[in-house]
């Protein structure tokens, strides 16, 4: 079940269903425990390479490589120049990069109806329901790091 609740867009003052996450992040240790009852690696095994996986991700992005990682997604730096644009093409330098972000798009398989279906995503036995409850700090992902302006992402 995915719980949403309604919020009001700053940008442009309409409302908008924003997915809510209820209860405490799964941490690396659960997720380890989980893939490792599913697999034959032991819980140890799967932790140790979730901690060297970030920095060998990074290494491969620093080359300004894509990672894809096979029924999850790709993952490639994003270069930030917020408010640093100029009037010609000649004027772009590196003198504009402020900042570089992560940006994770989910694989994506062909389905038999020709369209496709996002790793991660199960459209089937999915139900919305709107979360009633008050926000706590369980309900909220630290510094979600959000960089859209689309409503729709608001």
């Amino acid at each position: 079940m995915i719980f949403w609740k309604r919020i009001k867009a700053a940008i442009n003052d309409l409302w908008y269903p924003r997915s809510v996450t209820v209860g405490k992040p799964v941490e690396t240790q659960e997720l380890a425990k989980r893939l490792a009852r599913e697999s034959t690696v032991a819980p140890a095994d799967v932790h140790a390479v979730f901690r060297a996986l970030p920095e060998v991700m990074a290494d491969f992005m620093k080359e300004s490589r894509a990672v894809h990682i096979e029924g999850v997604g790709w993952f490639r730096y994003n270069i930030v120049a917020a408010k640093k644009g100029v009037p010609t093409e000649k004027e772009v330098s590196s003198d504009q990069i402020t900042g570089l972000r992560i940006r994770f798009t989910p694989d994506r398989t062909r389905n038999m109806s020709g369209g496709y279906d996002r790793a991660m995503i199960a459209d089937d036995g999915i139900v919305f329901m709107e979360w009633l409850g008050k926000d706590s700090d369980e309900t909220k992902i630290p510094d979600e790091g959000g960089d859209s302006e689309s409503p729709d992402e608001i």
